[in-house]
C-alpha cells in the first residue's frame, strides 16, 4: 500500500475544521470523490515503487494500480519475493484450521520506506477479530427458561406493580410506564432493557419515545441511518429478533428498524476490518474492481468485486477490536488515517473500547521481560485496545448500577461481571481535542503506576471517550433470553443516541454529526460524570473513575436532552 499524499499534514487540519464546534467549516462533509482525489498518492510516488520493482526483477507489466491510485499489487513466486523483501516466508496454520501465507520479518531500501505504508502479505496476520466481551452472558435454566417463557405468554405483556415474582431466576419483564414504584426501579436497576436505558437517561434527558408511524425504527427521516458490523460467522437471526420485539415492541415483530448490517468475511475468509473498510471506503480497497479467475492467486474469488460500493451509514457501531499489540504501527496507523476519512464524510465511527479492564481481549497482558502476551493473572504490562486508541474514533465503555440501588442513584464503572476497557495507547499521539481533559486527569489523580505498567508519558491518546449502561442487557440469543454483558452492548446504545439526534439535524436542514469528540470534550457537561470505579487488569486494580475524564468511562454517560441541543445549536 502506497503512502498517501499529505495525510500527516491536512489530516489533522481538515479533520479540526470540520469536527471544530467553533468552526465556520463546521459539519461541511467531504464526498468520497473528493478524499480519494486529496489522498491518492502522487505520481511520483508511484515512480519510485515501480523503479524498485524493477530493480529487483518484477517488471511493470506484472504489476497493476488500483483505482484509488494506492495499492500496487503484483504477482511474483516465493524466490522473487523473498529476494526482494529479504524475507522467508512460511504457510502458518492456526488452531482453527485456517492457513495463511506470511514471513516474521521483512526490510525495504531506506529511501523507498517512506513511500510505502503497508506490504501483504508480510508480518500481518490479519487474524479473525474478537469480540469486546467473552463469556459474558448468563443464560437462564431449563426451569428458568418454562417459566420465563410462560411468563411472556402470560403477565410480562401487562405487568404488575408488585415486588420481585417467586423463585430466584431475574425477571426480564416489560412495562409501558416510565415513572415507576421506587421498588419497581430498584427491581428494574438490575436488569436493563430498552426501558430501563430510557428510564435511566430519560431521567436527566429526557430520552424520546419512538412515535407510532407506518415503517418503523428511524425512517422518519429517509436519509438516516445506522449501521452494525459483524463478522462472519456471527450473525444476528431474525427469529432472536422477533423474540426480543415480541417482549418489548410488539409492533416491530416482522419488520425490524431500518438498520444497515455489514456482515463481513465468510466461512473461507475470515472477516476483519480490511473487509468492512474494502467494503465502504473507496480510497482503501485492496482489490482492482473487476476480479482475477486466476485460481492459483491466494485469496482471490473468481467474480467481480465491488470497491466502496457498500452503504455508507451515518453511524457505525462495532463491537469488535483487536490487541493494539497485535498490530504493526504502520498497519494500525493507516486504518485509523481510513476512519478519519469516513469522518470526513460525516460518518461517526463507535467502537466498544474492551471487557478486561486495562487488560486486552481474552485478559492478555504483555510480559515485561520478553514483550510477549502472557495471561492477566501472571500481571504484566497494560494492553491497550484498537481501534479505541484511534484518535479519529469514539471510543464506549460500560457502567453499571449498583446492585439493591434505583436507576436514580446513579451509575458505577462497570467490573462486577466485565471491566469496562480503558487506558493510553502505545501508538496514537494525545489529539488536541483531548489535551484538557487529559492533562486534567494527570494532574489530579494519584500515581499508581510507573512507565513499567502503561505508558504514562501524558503525551497518547486516552479512551475510552464515553460510556453508557453496559450490564444485564435483556438479549434474545437462539431462540431463549439471556442476560448480557459488556461494551459490546454500550457502544450501540450510544450509537442510537447519536442516530437520534441525527434525524433532528437532517429534519432541519443539517448535516450529521459525523466526528463527534471535538464537540464532546468542548462541552463535558452533557455527559453524567461517573466518579466510582475501577477497571482491574492485568493483576492491579487498574484506573479508577473520577472526576471529569477518565481511563474507566470517559466523559460519562449521555444526558441526551442535553447533548441534542448542544448539537441542534451548531450549523
Amino acid at each position: 500500500m502506497l503512502h498517501q499524499a499529505g495525510i500527516e499534514e491536512t489530516a489533522r487540519e481538515f479533520m479540526s475544521e470540520i469536527s471544530d464546534p467553533n468552526s465556520s467549516l463546521y459539519g461541511r462533509h467531504w464526498s468520497q470523490e473528493k478524499i480519494i482525489e486529496t489522498f491518492a498518492p502522487d505520481q511520483s510516488t508511484i515512480d519510485v515503487v515501480l523503479g524498485w520493482l524493477e530493480e529487483g526483477g518484477i517488471a511493470r507489466n506484472r504489476t497493476t494500480l488500483s483505482r484509488a491510485r494506492n495499492w500496487l499489487s503484483f504477482t511474483a513466486n516465493r524466490d522473487e519475493v523473498e529476494s526482494l523483501l529479504h524475507a522467508e516466508y512460511h504457510v502458518f496454520t492456526h488452531e482453527s484450521g485456517h492457513s495463511h501465507v506470511a514471513c516474521e520479518d521483512y526490510s525495504v531500501p531506506a529511501h523507498i520506506a517512506p513511500y510505502i505504508d503497508i506490504i501483504t502479505p508480510t508480518v500481518h496476520f490479519d487474524q479473525r477479530l474478537g469480540e469486546s466481551r467473552e463469556d459474558t452472558t448468563i443464560p437462564l435454566s431449563a426451569d428458568q427458561l418454562k417459566t420465563l417463557k410462560k411468563r411472556i405468554s402470560v403477565d410480562l405483556l401487562h405487568p404488575s406493580e408488585e415486588g420481585n415474582p417467586a423463585g430466584d431466576y431475574r425477571h426480564l419483564g416489560r412495562s409501558r410506564q416510565w415513572q415507576l414504584a421506587q421498588a419497581r426501579e430498584s427491581r428494574q436497576a438490575s436488569y436493563p432493557t430498552r426501558q430501563l436505558s430510557r428510564l435511566r437517561y430519560r431521567h436527566h434527558a429526557s430520552l424520546p419515545q419512538s412515535p407510532v408511524r407506518d415503517t418503523p425504527g428511524t425512517s422518519h427521516w429517509p436519509k438516516n441511518s445506522l449501521g452494525v458490523v459483524e463478522y462472519t460467522p456471527q450473525a444476528f437471526l431474525q427469529e432472536d429478533l422477533d423474540l426480543f420485539f415480541a417482549q418489548y415492541e410488539p409492533r416491530l415483530v416482522g419488520r425490524p428498524p431500518e438498520v444497515t448490517l455489514y456482515q463481513v468475511g465468510d466461512m473461507v475468509q475470515g472477516g476483519s476490518f480490511n473487509n468492512f473498510l474494502d467494503a465502504v471506503d473507496g480510497s482503501y480497497c485492496t482489490f482492482q474492481g473487476g476480479g482475477s479467475k486466476d485460481p492459483n492467486i491466494d485469496g482471490q474469488y473468481p467474480a467481480d468485486r465491488a470497491c466502496g460500493t457498500a452503504p455508507l451509514v451515518n453511524v457505525i457501531s462495532t463491537s469488535y477490536a483487536y490487541n493494539e499489540g497485535d498490530l504493526s504501527v504502520k498497519y494500525e496507523e493507516r486504518q485509523c488515517a481510513e476512519y478519519m476519512k469516513l469522518g470526513l464524510q460525516g460518518v461517526s465511527m463507535v467502537f466498544a473500547s474492551g471487557d478486561f479492564g486495562v487488560s486486552g481481549n481474552k485478559n492478555m497482558c504483555f510480559d515485561p521481560l520478553t514483550g510477549a502476551y502472557q495471561h492477566g493473572t501472571l500481571g504484566g504490562i497494560f494492553n491497550p485496545s484498537f481501534p479505541s486508541t484511534c484518535p479519529w474514533v469514539t471510543s464506549v465503555g460500560a457502567t453499571e448500577v449498583m446492585e439493591g440501588s434505583t436507576v436514580r442513584s446513579g451509575e458505577v464503572a462497570c467490573e462486577k461481571v466485565i471491566r469496562s476497557g480503558g487506558g493510553f495507547s502505545n501508538v496514537f499521539a494525545l489529539p488536541d481535542y483531548q489535551k484538557q481533559a487529559v492533562g486534567e486527569y494527570f494532574k489530579n489523580a494519584p500515581v499508581l503506576y510507573g512507565a513499567d505498567r502503561y505508558n504514562n508519558s501524558k503525551t497518547t491518546r486516552g479512551y475510552p471517550d464515553v460510556s453508557a449502561n453496559g450490564a444485564n442487557f435483556a438479549t434474545g440469543v437462539n431462540g431463549n433470553f439471556t442476560l448480557s454483558y459488556g461494551t459490546s452492548a454500550s457502544a450501540p446504545v450510544f450509537a442510537a443516541i447519536l442516530t437520534l439526534i441525527n434525524e433532528k439535524r437532517l429534519a432541519a436542514g443539517k448535516s450529521t454529526v459525523g466526528f463527534v469528540n471535538p464537540v464532546l470534550y468542548a462541552n463535558p457537561g452533557v455527559f453524567n460524570d461517573i466518579r466510582f470505579g475501577r477497571n482491574p487488569g492485568c493483576s492491579t486494580d487498574g484506573f479508577s473513575a473520577r472526576e471529569g475524564w477518565d481511563p474507566v468511562t470517559g466523559l460519562g454517560t449521555p444526558k441526551y436532552r442535553d447533548m441534542e441541543s448542544l448539537f441542534m445549536s451548531l450549523p
